[in-house]
């Protein structure tokens, strides 16, 4: 507005140029106030979103809080339980090997008795086998008898 001039004339500046000022700044003033208009309907619509996703950020950050909340605690009672697995695994495998090494301190004694029944086996089956081998030296093949005698008696 400041590099606006008006022709000076009697009583004043020219009228017909003033009105035509005052008509193009009443025009720009309206066009300004309708875009002031738009413009703020837009600012009240854009409000409205921001309010709706900030709300909808609080409903989500909220939801995420909980779910994260939520793995917590089923990580942890999965930990705990995944303990309780294990311990009853470790006292199963020890209850396991203790039968396991009782089975083979009993099979090892079983091992045991047997070699010790077949050592007196053995003996006893050395004994007979020596007293057999005595009585086989000491037994004697009666004499052959002569055969021609045998000859003689079918002859007749």
């Amino acid at each position: 507005m400041a590099d606006v001039r008006f022709e000076s004339m009697k009583n004043g500046y020219n009228r017909y140029q003033v009105d035509d000022k005052i008509e193009q700044l009443t025009q720009e003033i309206a066009t300004l106030q309708k875009k002031l208009e738009l413009y703020s309907a837009r600012l009240d619509e854009v409000e409205k979103q921001s309010k709706e996703y900030k709300e909808k950020y609080q409903n989500l950050a909220s939801e995420i809080h909980i779910k994260e909340k939520a793995a917590e605690d089923i990580a942890r009672i999965s930990l705990k339980e995944a303990n309780v697995i294990v311990a009853t695994a470790q006292k199963n495998a020890d209850i396991i090997i203790q039968e396991a090494l009782t089975s083979a301190k009993m099979i090892l004694i079983e091992v045991s008795k047997l070699g010790e029944e077949t050592g007196e086996i053995k003996g006893r089956m050395m004994n007979q086998l020596e007293n057999l081998d005595r009585v086989l030296r000491n037994f004697e093949i009666p004499p052959l008898p002569d055969m021609s005698l045998l000859e003689e008696n079918e002859m007749q």
